[in-house]
């Protein structure tokens, strides 16, 4: 008995631990395949996010900045000559900087000018019922502020400050008295509010063409943290902007400055931040802005590793002006913000194949089968998006974590690729589409879906009066409307988009007749016509309609890169708008 056990024991090591050993080994490597596959399909995914949320948290800081301009030419035309005499010309002064303070409350609320005398008028908005005249003669040892209600109002009781102030020894000031454009000033305390600010600031010549003074508008910090503040990146995620010599402008953890030892404020740089993702990030990143600098061009992401070890992906954008700024915004999340459900549904798929052990090895070879499709499936539909596809279709339907992760993955798709005001594609995804139909046209099937197209620049008319005189509500609720209006006037796979503000573009795959291009016009002024149904409720502007201000391209004729062709139509939508002051709009329909 003894030799026939120890026999059967021998055999049933040879027969029962090379099989279970097998589907081990088989289980390791579908837990492996799966993580390798699904790690590569959420990392593709995930740089794309970073790089979309870097591009457009510089979007947002770039249109925040490009406000300045408008307030500097609304504070003081360049046409217009400075005053002789500053306390002649005060009341119409003030007058323009309530207006120009109106335009962008949020950033860009304080406006002042300041003469080669040394005098000094600013006014400062606290709220749109609230602001603050600040004056300072040169003749005179002190400045004073008036409280002051609206545009006319009387002037409250002065308050007077015995502190030494002269304009001409200010950053802005000294930063534009010789320059021929637009400047922006290094980042300074504000004298008033002891606030971080950037000023952009402009000469102001008098009625001899001779250097006078200089106007300037503070956009504060504070203000561009609170923005970057706001943002939810991921649970452990940062983003943060900084100039390009490491000084932080804004963090998304709410850190920008520091305070010295006698109690100043002062500038914080990335690379002394708390945050230890700043700090390597910001380590990390000099390697890429050098490269870009010798190159001229770089990868938009990057990743390093934080103290922990743990790998860090991140992304960088610039955000530039005509006037010498040179910001940089970036955002950097660790690896396992975005891999978690990853790692958790890799686990299960080892134990549910440590388990089959004990079944069927045709059930096993079914689950795996079963697993491995969907993140397969998962990774294609991320390299179709990563080169541009638009409509891609996932079909997975599934109720455990693959199925989360592709209910996620399309979530994330559809976020990043739609205006969130409109619901109609995003001006950053329109881009992403069009970029790719115009350099992958050695792709057979790019070429054969996207060979040519017509571009439709659209520009509403009408849009500001309604946003001016009902309010942003309905004009929000206008722009959605019409934005549904376009989209039930084109074919299921073209693209209406959100350009930006009262701004759209159409995109008509296939098509590059102009007679094709005439009759969508048609087609969309008589979208158009009909009144508004957001503003039925509205008494008095239940007639109220918009309009269009049209400009076409074509491609490939007009141009082989997307810069060209938007510039071209956009060109040809202001021509449009120009006839359309000079004559009627459209029937029915009251000259602009």
């Amino acid at each position: 008995m003894i030799p026939i056990l120890r026999s059967s024991r021998s055999l049933a090591k040879v027969l029962v631990f090379p099989f279970v050993a097998l589907i081990t080994v088989l289980s390791l490597l579908i837990g492996g395949l799966s993580y390798f596959v699904g790690s590569r399909a959420v990392v593709s995914v995930a740089e794309q996010m970073l790089d979309q949320t870097a591009s457009r948290v510089a979007l947002t800081v770039q249109h925040h900045i490009d406000g300045a301009t408008s307030v500097l030419e609304s504070a003081f035309p360049r046409d217009l000559p400075a005053p002789p005499d500053l306390n002649s010309s005060l009341d119409a002064i003030r007058a323009r900087f309530w207006s120009a303070t109106s335009l962008h409350p949020d950033l860009s609320n304080y406006v002042f000018y300041g003469n080669r005398n040394g005098d000094f008028v600013g006014l400062f908005r606290y709220a749109p019922k609230d602001a603050e005249l600040r004056v300072k003669y040169s003749s005179l040892s002190y400045r004073s502020a008036y409280r002051m209600s609206s545009i006319n109002g009387l002037l409250g009781m002065s308050k007077n400050d015995e502190t030494d102030f002269d304009p001409r020894k200010r950053p802005w000031y000294q930063t534009s008295q010789d320059a021929e454009r637009d400047t922006w000033s290094d980042i300074y305390i504000n004298f008033w509010d002891k606030d971080l600010v950037a000023t952009r600031s402009r000469r102001v010549l008098n009625a001899e063409g001779e250097f006078e003074g200089v106007v300037g508008t503070d956009v504060s910090l504070n203000a561009l943290n609170d923005f970057v503040r706001s943002l939810h990146v991921s649970p452990r995620g940062i983003a943060f902007i900084m100039e390009a010599n490491g000084n932080l402008i804004a963090s998304s953890d709410g850190q920008n400055t520091q305070a010295g030892q006698a109690g100043q404020i002062g500038r914080l740089r990335a690379d002394a931040s708390e945050n230890s993702i700043i700090r390597n990030a910001y380590g990390s990143l000099q390697k890429y802005l050098s490269e870009e600098a010798v190159l001229g061009k770089a990868h938009n992401t990057f990743t390093f590793k934080d103290n922990d070890g743990e790998l860090i992906y991140g992304a960088y954008s610039w955000v530039r002006d005509n006037a010498g700024l040179s910001w940089v915004t970036v955002v950097a999340v660790p690896r396992g913000d975005f891999l978690s459900m990853l790692d958790k549904n890799v686990l299960w798929t080892i134990a549910i194949s440590l388990l089959a052990v004990s079944m069927a090895l045709v059930l096993g070879l079914t689950i795996v089968h079963w697993v491995v499709r969907d993140v397969r499936r998962l990774s294609r539909a991320a390299k179709l998006i990563g080169k541009g596809q638009m409509n891609v279709a996932l079909n997975i339907e599934r109720q455990d974590e693959i199925g989360q992760l592709a209910d996620s993955f399309m979530e994330m798709h559809k976020e990043l690729s739609t205006d969130k005001l409109t619901g109609v594609t995003s001006r950053a995804a329109l881009l992403r589409y069009l970029d790719a139909a115009v350099h992958n046209r050695n792709n057979r099937k790019q070429r054969e879906q996207h060979a040519s197209f017509t571009l439709m620049f659209i520009d509403l008319n009408r849009f500001k009066a309604i946003n001016d005189t009902l309010g942003h509500e309905y004009g929000d609720q206008t722009l959605i409307e019409v934005g549904q209006r376009f989209l039930s006037i084109v074919r299921e796979d073209d693209i209406v988009s959100r350009f930006g503000g009262d701004e759209f573009v159409l995109i008509f795959w296939g098509v590059t007749d102009p007679a094709f291009a005439d009759n969508m016009k048609k087609k969309i002024a008589d979208a158009l016509a009909p009144p508004l149904q957001c503003l039925q409720d509205v008494e008095g502007a239940q007639d109220m309609t918009v309009g269009a201000s049209i400009g076409v391209s074509f491609y490939p004729q007009n141009g082989n890169d997307v810069e060209t062709l938007i510039k071209l139509a956009d060109h040809g939508m202001y021509k449009d708008k120009e006839a359309g002051r000079k004559g009627p709009t459209g029937a029915g329909l009251p000259p602009l």
